[in-house]
Parts: structure tokens; C-alpha cells; sequence
């Protein structure tokens, strides 16, 4: 008998286990047979569907390729939607598992599953054909796991405890439980743990959960529920899933309050130009809790002040009389002048009512002006010990902005003693300015001779009328301390009276 030379292949497709239904075309010599087993699953669970692929041709069957899918609801394939096979040589075959899911809800029937299969045949090329093939749900949903609650009344606007009890109420052991916990009421949340694992339940036996649900105050007194999916497995290993309507009734409602919300500057401080700071705020709740907050902080209009750091903090969720930090990196400019800068710190949140809302509170930086003070002229001052010295010097100050009222002393420090009178008063300074002074002071007559510090202490009044003090350290040298006789004039009368009763006077001249 003859071959023609373009052979169009015989698909059989399988619908269940030892049903097979052939499809015939030009010389009824069949290429690719697709059987399927394992095609029937209950509703609500789990399990593999086996797809096998013999090739009954005479030719081998190269880059095979086969696409799994469904269009029905609740009908689900997870995994082995898609397989690759190199090669089927000719008689030979090849099988694949596909694992399917199977909503509870699905009602008991056959439901379509379609397979686009691919492949290359040498006398022919490339061939694709669709497939129909069938899951079949033989059994209806069986609830093994029960879940109610011991007390399903809640109160509107306040954290309710609920106790769930888990019971198996079937008559064999069930393992591996899984139980997952969520609301759809945006207004009902569930605030504890929302995940709960079992090793196993007996028939009969029991496990019982505490749980924290919460409803705002704007949720109308009512029926409503949460949600449990529960997975678990049984007999053989078969894998189910369950979901469970716990139901709730709200009965009461909270006294309505709204939320105080309030920004405290935890470590306020002077900040001087071109300083880099931190701001540490204390956001405080009352009156209300208060949900998903977060902080944004403003710069200033005259852009003196800059963000080192991200200028958003989230403070997530805060319950009447609870507090939340946060802490910004913050930078002044150079050019910053004494004075107060203020900051916006804008608090945004969603009160107990579901409401957005959003407070703004200010904050003030204190600014002062850089100040610091230098002689015009470095300088080592020497004394004699036991002496009063006197200096002279000139003032400078090296700021941002003058003082006031401002005066000069010496420091009183190891045998350096100031003498009454000793400090002047040189009013106000400005920067660059050098302003002339004098003091005085003494050296006791025991110090040792030696390299000391003089300390200069200038006091003065800040922008803020505020006294403040700065040092200025000048090195002194003490000596020993010298005699010098005074010579006198001969001439003339007094020089002749002298000599003439025999006097000589000797006076000791005090340095300075």
C-alpha cells in the first residue's frame, strides 16, 4: 500500500481514565494519542491530573509543546500549565503531571480544560492543534474544619477581644492546618495575628485563638464578619481548602472622640551659622487613636535652613496617650543672622472615623550670632613677680554680629591675681572692629619665675540680652623682680646743699 507523502495527524484525546475518542483524517493513520487520568477531583480540593503523549506514527515527533489552561471560575491550574518535550520517537510516549485546584464552590460536573499542543514532524513541519479535554468534579464540598467565635457582639470605635475556636468535625484526623484570618470592611481590621498553623486535629478535637478586631467609629451598628481560609490535608495526603464566614454583630457604639495631636521639641537649643543639627520632635496623641501617620517638615521661606536627611517619617499608628519620636538632620546656612527661624511640621493621619486629617504645628529655631574674641596682635606679656603690671592691647571680634555692654577683666588663676580696678569697660564690639584696652593685675611674691597663661574674660550681652563670657588665653613670662637705683642732679643749689651735709638718696622705681 502506498504512503502519500503529507500525513495529517490522529489525535485521540482522552476525557477520563480508559475513554478514548479518535479524531480520523485523510489515511486514518494515527500520530500523537493524548490520554488523560486521574480527572476527577472533589470540589474544594487539590490534586494531580496526569497528560500523557504517545506517539502511534511513523515518523518521531521533535519540539513538542503543550498549553494547559481554563476558563471556568474556581477551576485553577497552578502548576504544569506549560511542558517542553525535546522528542516522542516513534512508539514511544511521555507523561507529565499538571496540579489543578478546585474551588469549593464549585458545584458537582465536567468542565472544559483546552491544551494547544505544537510540534515538529520531519515529512511535514510544524503542526498545532487545540484540544478539548474535561475535569470532572464528582463530589461536592465536605467542611471538615469549624470556626466560631465564643462572642460575636463587638463595640463600634474600640479594640475587641475574640476568642475562635478551630474544631475538626469530621471523623478523621486532619493535618498540616493552615488558617488565614482577613476582613473586607475597610472599617473592620483585624490589629493581631492574622496567621495560625495546626500539626494536627483529631476528630472531634478543638484549639481555641485569641483575637483583637477593631472598628471604627463610623461603622453603622450592624451585622458584619471576617473571613478565615483554611488549608489543611487528610486521608492519602489529599490536600483541601475551606473558607469560613465568621459572622459579628455590632450592638453598641463608642462615645465619639476626636484626636488631639500635638508636637513637642524634645532638645530645643541655640544653633549657630553654618552649624549642622538635629531636630528630635515628640508627637503626642490624645483624646484618640490615630492611623497611619506621618510627619513632613517644612523649610523655611527665606531657604536658610536645609534637610539632611528625608524630610517624611512615619509614625504608623498611635493610641490616645501614646507618643511617637522622630528626628531630622538639619543644616544652617552660613549667612543665618540672630534671630528665630520657624520650621512647619505637618502631621497627617486617619482618624478613628476613617476621615483623613492633618494638623500643622510650628516649630522655632533659635539662631545665634557666631561670636569669638582675639588680641589684634599676638603678644608675650612680661612681669616682674611681687609687681603690678599693666597692659594695653587692642580688642577683636570675629563674628557674625556686634555684642553689647561688654567688658574686660583678668581671670584669677594660680599666682596671677587681678587688682581692683583692673578690668575696664569697652561698651559695644563689632566684628573687625579692634578696640583699645587696659588692665591690671599682680604677681605674688612667692611664684615660681616661668611660661604661664594670662586669661582674658570678656563679658558682654548676646542678641538675646543674655550675659555670656568668652576667654582669651595670652602667653606671660614671669621674671625676678629688679631694683634700680635713681641717679641724681649735682648741679645747682639742692645738688650743692647735698654734698654739703653729706646725703645721698636712693629710691627704687616700680615697673611696669
Amino acid at each position: 500500500m502506498s504512503v502519500k507523502k503529507y500525513l495529517i495527524p490522529l489525535l485521540l484525546v482522552c476525557l477520563t481514565a480508559g475513554q478514548i475518542v479518535p479524531i480520523y483524517a485523510d489515511n486514518y493513520t494515527p500520530h500523537l494519542q493524548v490520554t488523560t487520568k486521574n480527572m476527577a477531583l472533589a470540589a474544594g480540593s487539590k490534586g494531580n491530573i496526569r497528560i500523557n503523549l504517545y506517539n502511534g506514527g511513523g515518523y518521531d515527533v521533535t519540539e513538542i509543546e503543550a498549553l494547559l489552561s481554563s476558563a471556568t471560575p474556581g477551576v485553577s491550574i497552578i502548576n504544569g500549565s506549560h511542558k517542553v518535550i525535546n522528542i516522542i520517537e516513534r512508539g514511544e510516549q511521555a507523561g507529565y503531571d499538571v496540579l489543578v485546584m478546585v474551588d469549593q464552590s464549585v458545584v458537582v460536573g465536567a468542565y472544559p480544560l483546552s491544551m494547544t499542543l505544537s510540534y515538529l514532524r520531519t515529512e511535514r513541519g510544524i503542526v498545532a492543534v487545540t484540544i478539548p479535554l474535561s475535569i470532572i468534579v464528582d463530589k461536592p464540598t465536605l467542611p471538615m474544619i469549624k470556626i466560631t467565635a465564643s462572642d460575636d457582639k463587638i463595640t463600634l470605635g474600640s479594640e475587641n477581644k475574640l476568642s475562635l475556636t478551630v474544631q475538626n468535625i469530621a471523623n478523621v484526623s486532619t493535618q498540616n492546618i493552615d488558617i488565614a484570618l482577613s476582613s473586607t470592611n475597610p472599617l473592620l481590621s483585624i490589629i493581631d495575628q492574622i496567621n495560625y498553623q495546626i500539626s494536627e486535629l483529631k476528630p472531634g478535637a478543638s484549639l481555641t485563638y485569641n483575637v483583637s478586631v477593631k472598628c471604627l467609629e463610623n461603622m453603622p451598628v450592624g451585622a458584619y464578619s471576617i473571613t478565615a481560609q483554611v488549608w489543611y490535608t487528610y486521608t492519602s495526603g489529599i490536600e483541601l481548602k475551606q473558607v469560613i464566614i465568621i459572622p459579628l454583630e455590632a450592638t453598641e457604639a463608642s462615645v465619639s472622640r476626636s484626636p488631639v495631636v500635638t508636637v513637642k521639641n524634645l532638645a530645643p537649643r541655640i544653633v549657630l551659622p553654618g552649624e549642622e543639627f538635629s531636630l528630635s520632635l515628640e508627637v503626642s496623641c490624645f483624646g484618640a487613636a490615630i492611623f497611619n501617620a506621618k510627619a513632613v517638615i517644612s523649610m523655611d521661606a527665606s531657604g536658610l535652613v536645609s534637610p539632611m536627611t528625608q524630610t517624611t517619617v512615619s509614625l504608623g499608628d498611635l493610641s490616645a496617650g501614646e507618643t511617637g519620636k522622630l528626628s531630622y538632620d538639619l543644616l544652617l546656612s552660613g549667612k543665618a543672622s540672630a534671630g528665630n527661624i520657624p520650621l512647619a511640621v505637618n502631621i497627617s493621619y486617619i482618624d478613628s472615623k476613617g476621615v483623613a486629617q492633618k494638623v500643622t504645628e510650628t516649630i522655632t529655631v533659635p539662631v545665634e550670632n557666631l561670636v569669638m574674641f582675639s588680641l589684634m596682635e599676638d603678644t608675650v606679656i612680661v612681669a616682674e613677680k611681687g609687681s603690678t603690671t599693666t597692659f594695653e592691647g587692642d580688642l577683636l571680634l570675629i563674628g557674625t554680629g556686634k555684642v553689647e555692654f561688654a567688658s574686660i577683666g583678668v581671670v584669677s588663676e594660680g599666682p596671677i591675681q587681678p587688682v581692683p580696678g583692673g578690668s575696664e569697660y569697652i561698651g559695644a564690639v563689632d566684628p573687625d572692629s579692634p578696640v583699645p584696652f587696659t588692665i591690671r593685675f599682680n604677681i605674688d611674691d612667692d611664684s615660681a619665675m616661668g611660661e604661664y597663661d594670662l586669661r582674658l574674660q570678656v563679658t558682654y550681652l548676646n542678641s538675646r540680652n543674655r550675659e555670656q563670657s568668652k576667654t582669651i588665653s595670652v602667653p606671660l613670662q614671669v621674671i625676678q623682680s629688679v631694683t634700680v637705683p635713681t641717679k641724681t642732679s649735682d648741679d645747682g643749689v639742692w645738688g650743692w646743699l647735698r654734698r654739703l651735709f653729706g646725703l645721698q638718696l636712693v629710691s627704687a622705681v616700680e615697673t611696669h
